[in-house]
């Protein structure tokens, strides 16, 4: 117990000099793991990344946003790794380098979303559902908690004991910081293999609902669309051969989803894993179908800038070739103001109330964390 208590004292500690230095840097712990990294840049201009398509950055932690009109993707070197915990000399280390002259996020917080202009919202998209313009589109909106900055070694720390198997980070750059843990892979890499997922369709925990036979239409047909999406996708990159698993129920917390998970041969793929990668995001699961009219109109409607929120992020070259997961459950810091970012898939069946009621509950993978440490 006590070497448990050293390993989280001095990945908190490390944390801390991060944040206090304002030091671009990713902490994250794996899905299934107990190892935490943390991946730490000296250089304090953090480039922007132009063209994810033709080629992945070879080694750090990859940070891409929902959309890149809006927002560009970067990458945070690894000058310092740190693997468990800090190796001799590295608390040193990271005490004597200058601090981070990182101009301040001057973005103004996002206000919270009223619940009558989002079920208003939800009326509106159901409209343009049936009128023909997309069949599918995924609504976001903000939960706003007071918070700050400090605590966020133990936002990140309860985060990994509480979801084991969720992606669980915590990472800053140029100013902006964010943790969270999803449970959504994006695409992995595991030897000779790729892995990416189909997830989408929820509903809170019950042992019944672990039976997909009980499950509605409306959500067996969400999950559907980002199945044929990836499909439609792998098939568009020549990817004949690929092994399907689902659709099946998992758990995430408090909630259950619908999955669907895909692996084929990263040889099938080769030196067009970029491409395929930037065709296969933002997925229906985020975005909604058909995903270019979607994305306009979330662009235009929703009130909030997503940033990060609905991008995906992870580690790149270090162990694994990529270990990619959508930016779900997560929030992000303002001045003593934590925002959360929830949202749900809005079909023709959606019931405006119930997708309400589905965001609020997403929230709560979150607010229990907060509660834990007022």
């Amino acid at each position: 117990m006590q070497e448990v208590l050293k390993h989280t004292n001095t990945i908190s500690e490390a944390l801390r000099i991060c944040l206090g230095k304002r030091f671009h840097f990713a902490a994250y712990r794996l899905p299934g793991k107990t190892d935490i990294d943390i991946i730490i840049q000296k250089d304090p201009e953090l480039k922007a990344l132009e063209d994810l398509s033709a080629r992945l950055p070879i080694y750090g932690f990859l940070v891409a946003p929902f959309s890149r009109i809006d927002n560009k993707p970067y990458l945070i070197k690894p000058d310092i790794l740190i693997h468990n915990s800090p190796a001799s000399g590295q608390l040193e280390e990271l005490n004597s380098l200058p601090g981070n002259h990182v101009s301040k996020d001057n973005r103004a917080c996002p206000e919270d979303t009223d619940r009558t202009d989002y079920i208003k919202l939800i009326g509106e998209t159901i409209g343009k559902i049936h009128s023909g313009e997309f069949e599918k589109v995924v609504l976001s909106r903000i939960k706003t908690v007071k918070g700050n900055f400090k605590r966020l070694p133990d936002v990140f720390n309860i985060l990994c004991d509480t979801y084991p198997n969720a992606f669980v980070y915590l990472f800053c750059v140029n100013g902006q910081c964010w943790a969270g843990a999803t449970p959504e892979p994006f695409i992995c890499s595991r030897g000779n293999e790729l892995i990416t997922v189909s997830l989408a369709g929820t509903r809170p925990y019950r042992k019944e609902d672990l039976d997909i036979a009980n499950w509605k239409i409306k959500e067996l047909q969400e999950q559907d669309y980002v199945t044929l999406h990836i499909e439609k996708v792998l098939k568009h990159y020549a990817v004949h051969t690929y092994a399907k698993n689902g659709p099946y129920v998992t758990r995430a917390g408090n909630l259950l989803h619908l999955r669907t998970d895909f692996t084929f041969s990263s040889r099938s793929v080769g030196f067009r894993l970029p491409s395929l990668i930037n065709a296969l995001h933002p997925t229906p699961a985020v975005c909604g179908m058909s995903t270019g009219k979607a994305m306009d109109f979330i662009r235009n409607k929703e009130k909030h800038d997503r940033g990060f929120y609905t991008g995906f992020l992870g580690p790149v070259g270090l162990g694994d070739l990529i270990q990619f997961y959508v930016n779900l459950r997560c929030l992000q810091v303002f001045d003593n103001r934590l925002v959360l970012y929830v949202g749900g898939g809005i079909t023709r069946d959606s019931i405006p109330e119930e997708e309400w009621e589905e965001t609020e509950i997403k929230a709560e993978t979150l607010l229990s964390v907060l509660q834990q440490i007022r």
